[in-house]
């Protein structure tokens, strides 16, 4: 039989784990696709977020999302910000990531009712040539979480950003 303390420590670890969800990566959608090539051998000059015009999200939310983008692609391409030991013909590239859809959600509402209180955000990610601006390549990213319950309520917009910044990283790496 497991005691009331057991099962409450079972019940919270229940529910963190599936909090993860929220981070758990989705696949980018490739709009125009980086070769292999230049995917194993890119370098980042740069990396900067910005917001449609009219969305509504805040400066502190925006520099988050920018420092999770950086440290998601550092643990997936560590090398990638080395310009100055590129390869000779290498790529070197400039990433913006342009928000176009930003919704916060309510956790009281997810607490009641699945798909209620849905937290959402998208964007695209754009490539471009450091040198002269020109698109190298576009990909798009979406992540969602509309969870219930406990779950749905423990789960904040900072899960869903994290899953955003995983995404936007995947998009340097052959996984999918």
């Amino acid at each position: 039989m497991i005691s009331h303390r057991s099962g409450t420590a079972i019940s919270f670890g229940f529910v963190f784990l599936l909090a993860a969800c929220a981070s758990d990566p989705p696949p980018p959608k490739a709009v125009d696709a980086l070769g292999p090539e230049q995917k194993a051998s890119l370098r980042i000059a740069e990396i900067t977020d910005e917001a449609v015009p009219g969305l509504v999200i805040s400066q502190p939310d925006l520099d988050r999302i920018l420092q999770q983008a950086k440290t998601e692609i550092s643990l997936v391409r560590p090398d990638v910000w080395s310009v100055g030991n590129a390869q000779p013909g290498a790529p070197v590239v400039k990433i913006r990531m342009v928000i176009t859809k930003y919704v916060a959600g309510d956790a009281g509402l997810r607490f009641l009712s699945p798909g209620l209180g849905r937290m959402e955000m998208g964007g695209d990610v754009l490539f471009s040539d450091a040198l002269t601006g020109g698109q190298v390549a576009k990909y798009q990213v979406f992540k969602e979480f509309s969870g219930g319950g406990i779950w749905g309520a423990s789960t904040s917009i900072q899960d869903v950003q994290k899953g955003f910044a995983r995404s936007v990283a995947l998009t340097l790496t052959e996984k999918k």
